[in-house]
This record gives C-alpha cells, sequence and structure tokens, in this order.
C-alpha cells in the first residue's frame, strides 16, 4: 500500500471537496501501484474508496486525468525532497551530495511511489505516457538550476545535459539498488557521488 505522502486526508470527519479529491487521488495511487495502469478500472477505484464511480467522475474526468494527477502529485513529493536537501550557499559538492541524499531517501521511503513514476505502472503509449515523459524532463530541468546555480558560468545547454545524466544515473541505480538490498542508503549515495561527481566536479571546479 501506498504511503500518504500525496496529501495529510485521512480524517474520518465529513470530507470537504478538497479533501475528497485527494482521498480519491490516494487510493487510485494505491490501486494503480498494486494492478498498474492497464490493470485498473475507476470501478476498482471507487470500490476500495468506498465511493460510487459518478463520485469520481465529479473530480476527474476519466481514468487518464486521475491517473496523471497521481503521476503529479508524487513527482512534485519526489521533487520537493530533492530540492529541500540541497543546502543553500553551499559548495557544488555538498549541493549535489544534498539533492543524491534527497532522492535516495525518497526511494527508500516511497519506493512503490518511485515505481509508479518509473517502474512498470506508467501508462506506455497515448496522452497520458506523453505527460509522464514531460514530467520526468521536468525534473532534470530542475536539477539543470542546481547546476546552473552551482555553475553559472557553464553554458545552459551543457548544464541541462549533466542534469539528465545525474537522473539518468540515479534510476539506473535505484534499478541495481532493489537488487542489491544488503547496500546501505550511505553507501548508495556514495557510490552516485562517485559515478556522478568524478566527470562533474573537476568541471565544476574549474569555473568555480
Amino acid at each position: 500500500m501506498a504511503e500518504r505522502i500525496l496529501s495529510p486526508t485521512g480524517s474520518r470527519r465529513r470530507l470537504s471537496a478538497e479533501d475528497r479529491r485527494s482521498q480519491i487521488v490516494e487510493t487510485a495511487a494505491e490501486v494503480f501501484i498494486e494492478n498498474g495502469y492497464q490493470g485498473t478500472s475507476l470501478e476498482d477505484i471507487a470500490a476500495h474508496a468506498g465511493i460510487t464511480r459518478p463520485l469520481i467522475y465529479h473530480y476527474f474526468r476519466d481514468k487518464d486525468a486521475l491517473y496523471l494527477e497521481v503521476l503529479t502529485r508524487a513527482r512534485a513529493a519526489l521533487d520537493a525532497a530533492i530540492i529541500d536537501r540541497v543546502p543553500a550557499d553551499a559548495s557544488p559538492e555538498e549541493q549535489l551530495r544534498g539533492g543524491i541524499e534527497g532522492y535516495f531517501h525518497f526511494v527508500r521511503d516511497h519506493m512503490h511511489l518511485w515505481e509508479l513514476l518509473f517502474g512498470g505502472g506508467t501508462a506506455v503509449a497515448g496522452a497520458v505516457a506523453e505527460e509522464a515523459t514531460r514530467q520526468r524532463f521536468e525534473t532534470s530541468e530542475k536539477i539543470a538550476l542546481l547546476v546552473s546555480a552551482a555553475a553559472p558560468e557553464e553554458p545552459a545547454l551543457r548544464a541541462n545535459a549533466y542534469a539528465h545524466a545525474i537522473s539518468g544515473a540515479g534510476e539506473a541505480l535505484t534499478r541495481w539498488w532493489q537488487h542489491h538490498p544488503e547496500v546501505s542508503l550511505e553507501e548508495i549515495v556514495e557510490l552516485h557521488m562517485d559515478t556522478v561527481w568524478r566527470g562533474l566536479g573537476p568541471i565544476l571546479d574549474s569555473l568555480g
């Protein structure tokens, strides 16, 4: 079952419209994670939420719209986990380490949501898949802003390329980590730092 980080909803009181919407999103995340996008229907989500399907349609036009809301909130939670651990006024290496620590803390604590964003639960075609890809690129764009802040003299195009390399390496290491649970969080952070900083560090240092 997914951890409730997409919204604070959890009360048994009569829900406001916004709380009801959040409850539907939370429940949908749980069902999508368990069954995948293709294997989930609005009837499944309504049954898990203890509501009727017409009530879902009151908030979302179809399954795609609901799935995109789940992805958007999960992506926002991941982005916040990365950004929140980046120390202000720190060296480029400390900023990079902070972002990597935030990413892998999210992976460790919310693996099911990570799987929803990067794994088999994603839609394979159509507008939903296109939006999921766009959101993944937006995460890399946020990382690019951190790279540019650490090395303002570096051309924006190269900073963007570095950010995508950092993001891609993190995703690949996460998949490797799933097969090696004996590796601690601290160790996986160091592995990512070793992978990225050996190439990026000298470049940023030369510009600092």
